[in-house]
């Protein structure tokens, strides 16, 4: 098994028996239970589970592309200049309390719960398929007018709305069959919960891919976590080397992924990490650092805890005004960095900011300090209804990276079958979608 950020190669088992255990820690024990036959022999296996149509994926991620043309603005900016910029001014028609009462607490939850046909109504198709959703941004202004519709239109470009995702126990059971006994995994004492919960679910996975291909010298490439553009240079090397039979790929970090038409300057052929398929390449597709960033957050998490870190940001936005304001500085190439859980007031954090920022901050006495603090700080409700925005608009940016991979693999004539599989659980997990394929 893999640790953050790195791909390993699994040899069947029949290799690794009777092999002395590696030095350093290991991240995975399997053992098995009940009699397999060797490879090469005949197997009470099953068959491949169903997977979504080419162009059943390729439809999608084109709604969902069309969707996010509209909304990808509220995440492509960053809450750093949130103030500065007037962000909600720039693209929110609406007060913050609208937002927070559908968005925050028990409603965000109950948006979460609630079928979509439910919530949607007989008005599903009217909300979405007209491709202009100008009952949700106003076509003048492009400012958001609707939360609750777009609550919706977010929800409904999601991977669990859109029928494209593969369901764990599905995938184990078709490819195990019925007389196939699972392996059972148990994991080191120096796991925490959720690296056990991975390793455990992954460890399944992926024994039960490589006895249904019958594995001998050949491999199966995994990666959990892979960063950034590990993951797509994962699936490069899946569909380039034949000896390598399958692939299940997890990603991570997606701020950290090269975009080849993020800089219009540097469109350079070459291998980027987004975008992956023809469709996304031909429309130049770019999604932007501080949306790829948003990607990241983790809406099924922040339903059930309901917290955010509003008042860090909030202490940045301010500072952001201070330093352009008092200093006359808009861009600078040093970084504030994790210096709120460090700061006893909001004076102590602009202090510790100004110093590292070698900025000087003698200048500055602490009653305008706190009159900055004063103006702002009735505001703080925009900035976290702003953020919740991002959080809903999070799964439909990652859902455009996804199905960007799996249309990647099916235009890969090597491959006999191809999707998505949602292996951990979203709230001890959050990256939780597995891309996984399998050679003919």
């Amino acid at each position: 098994m893999v640790n953050s950020a790195r791909c390993s190669i699994r040899q069947p088992d029949h290799l690794r028996q009777g092999e002395p255990e590696p030095s350093g820690r290991q991240t995975s024990q399997i053992e098995h239970r009940g009699n397999f036959p060797p490879f090469g022999m005949s197997r009470s296996l099953g068959s491949l589970p169903p997977e979504p149509a080419a162009e059943t994926v390729a439809s999608r991620l084109r709604a969902v592309a069309q969707f996010l043309r509209r909304a990808l603005p509220l995440c492509q900016a960053h809450t750093v200049e949130f103030y500065t910029r007037g962000l909600w001014e720039q693209l929110v028609a609406l007060s913050p309390e609208t937002v927070l009462e559908v968005l925050s607490g028990a409603g965000l939850l109950r948006q979460q719960q609630r079928p979509l046909e439910e919530a949607a109504g007989s008005g599903r198709a009217e909300l979405w398929d007209n491709c202009k959703f100008s009952n949700v941004f106003c076509e003048n202004s492009q400012k958001l007018v609707n939360v609750q519709f777009f609550a919706l239109a977010a929800k409904y470009h999601s991977l669990p709305s859109l029928e494209v995702c593969t369901p764990l126990e599905q995938m184990l059971g078709a490819l195990s069959g019925k007389q196939h006994k699972r392996c059972e995994i148990k994991t080191d004492e120096f796991m925490n919960n959720k690296k056990s919960h991975e390793v455990q679910k992954m460890s399944e996975l992926i024994d039960s891919i490589a006895n249904f291909c019958g594995i001998k010298q050949d491999c199966i490439m995994v990666g959990l976590h892979t960063c950034g553009d590990l993951a797509p240079n994962t699936l490069r090397i899946f569909t380039a080397k034949p000896e390598i039979k399958a692939v299940c790929s997890v990603g991570c970090c997606y701020h950290l992924l090269t975009e080849e038409f993020e800089n219009q300057k540097d469109c350079s052929p070459g291998l980027w990490g987004f975008p992956m398929c023809r469709y996304l390449k031909e429309e130049g597709w770019c999604c932007g650092r501080n949306a790829r960033m948003s990607a990241c957050l983790a809406l099924e998490r922040v339903a059930v805890s309901q917290v955010l870190p509003t008042e860090s940001l909030f202490y940045r936005a301010v500072l952001q005004v201070i330093i352009e304001e008092c200093y006359g500085v808009i861009k600078s190439d040093r970084h504030v960095g994790k210096i709120f859980s460090k700061s006893s007031s909001f004076v102590d954090y602009v202090r510790k900011s100004l110093k590292k920022l070698e900025l000087d901050e003698s200048k500055l006495p602490d009653s305008c300090i706190m009159d900055y603090y004063e103006k702002y700080k009735h505001r703080m409700n925009e900035l976290e209804a702003f953020n919740m925005l991002k959080v809903v608009l999070a799964p439909c940016i990652e859902l455009l990276l996804l199905l960007d991979r799996l249309c990647y693999l099916k235009e890969k004539d090597n491959i006999t079958w191809s999707g998505l599989v949602k292996l951990f659980d979203p709230v001890k997990s959050p990256r939780c979608y597995a891309v996984v394929a399998l050679k003919k």
